[in-house]
């Protein structure tokens, strides 16, 4: 199994684990590693945003274990499943950033 790096340890911020389990130019299955579906939601929302990718969704395997995949189907002419993921990274990343500012703002 390879691993995805989609988002780096900065400012204390811990580092989300992907592994992919399968993968091809229009398909990539994603396992996320140590966390809930309130994360994964928003990165398969974020996804299916993107121009070029056709379908992202993922798959609760059984609450208990908390394993996670994502499966994603892009056009191959248009985005790769990689560089979409990491998109998604950046812009919930700059999401957050703007959250964080605004909070701080309030006092």
């Amino acid at each position: 199994m390879r691993q995805l790096r989609a988002s780096r340890r900065a400012g204390g911020r811990r580092l989300v684990k992907l592994r992919v389990l399968e993968e091809d130019e229009s398909f990539i299955l994603v396992e996320v590693v140590g966390e809930d579906q309130s994360l994964v939601g928003l990165v398969t929302e974020t996804l299916n945003k993107q121009n070029g990718v056709l379908y992202a969704g993922y798959t609760l395997e059984h609450p208990l274990t908390g394993v996670i995949t994502i499966s994603m189907k892009v056009d191959p002419k248009i985005t790769s499943p990689r560089d979409a993921i990491k998109k998604a990274f950046k812009e919930l990343r700059e999401v957050v950033g703007k959250l964080e500012a605004e909070a701080k703002s309030l006092g």
